[in-house]
């Protein structure tokens, strides 16, 4: 009997204790549930997290897909302004070569003006002694001494004959000063064709030197510039192309002035010709 009481009794003391252990095992499942429902919300959050990197992924990837087209681009637009700046340098060199083969015309036609002016001196030397032995350039006579002149050609029976002379020498002396003429035209008319075909040379030199600084400078700013980003490398692309195509414009224009100065180095070799022609007429006159 008294172990039966004992037993309640410690049974008794079991359910006394029972409600504190519910209580804590209550205790420890709000616990849990707040740690579960924290580790819900992180873990909403990660997923969020990696939605928006997997979102940014694509975008970066998109990014990297046209970037990669970008510069494949870029690389095609760089190969194309190399090779115009190539053809630019071989018209530079084209341009240079022409020079040289003007300024060696230029040599000719200055080594026949040196000729031609040695034939021009001793025209004027001959003009000058046609004019000593010409009435009408002669220095002047007074009335008596002319008629004595005359006089003394009439007795020595040379009337006929002086007047042939005279005839002669005046169309002598009319021909020397339209010979005259014509030469100090031609002479002043070919100094300036050689002045303006020196000054067309030299700008063409100043213009061949500029462009070969121009195009070595672009060359050297596209190298520099190719690890830009891709915005700035197309833009600066876009500039070199405005630049090239100046530099073509002024291609042409160097060119033309190159045309012009051939044509004039042409119309010179023809009057230099002229002059010859008009030396040789009057020599045989």
């Amino acid at each position: 009997m008294g172990e039966h009481i004992h037993s309640l009794e410690l049974k008794l003391t079991e359910l006394e204790k029972f409600p504190e252990r519910v209580r804590v095992m209550d205790n420890e499942l709000i616990r849990s549930d707040s740690q579960c429902w924290l580790l819900m919300e992180e873990v909403r959050c990660k997923e969020e997290e990696l939605q928006k990197a997997s979102s940014q992924i694509e975008k970066l990837e998109s990014t990297v897909l046209d970037s990669q087209c970008e510069i494949e681009s870029l690389k095609l637009d760089l190969t194309n302004l190399e090779q115009r700046l190539f053809d630019a340098e071989i018209f530079a060199q084209h341009a240079a070569e022409h020079k040289a083969r003007i300024n060696k015309l230029l040599g000719e036609h200055e080594l026949q003006l040196r000729e031609a002016q040695k034939t021009i001196d001793q025209l004027v030397q001959e003009n000058k002694q046609l004019k000593e032995l010409s009435p009408v350039k002669g220095p002047k006579q007074s009335p008596s001494t002319s008629g004595e002149q005359l006089d003394k050609t009439l007795e020595n029976g040379g009337h006929a004959e002086y007047g042939n002379d005279n005839l002669i020498l005046e169309r002598m002396a009319k021909q020397n000063e339209e010979s005259e003429l014509l030469i100090e035209q031609l002479k002043e008319e070919l100094r300036e064709q050689k002045l303006k075909a020196k000054e067309d040379a030299d700008d063409l030199t100043q213009e061949m030197a500029e462009l070969r600084y121009q195009i070595t400078g672009m060359l050297d700013e596209e190298y520099k510039r190719r690890s830009c980003i891709e915005q700035a490398a197309i833009q600066h692309i876009q500039k070199l192309e405005t630049q090239v195509s100046k530099e073509k414009t002024k291609l042409s224009g160097a060119l033309r002035r190159l045309q012009e100065s051939r044509e004039l180095a042409h119309k010179q070799a023809i009057e230099i010709k002229k002059l010859k022609d008009a030396l040789e007429v009057w020599a045989c006159r």
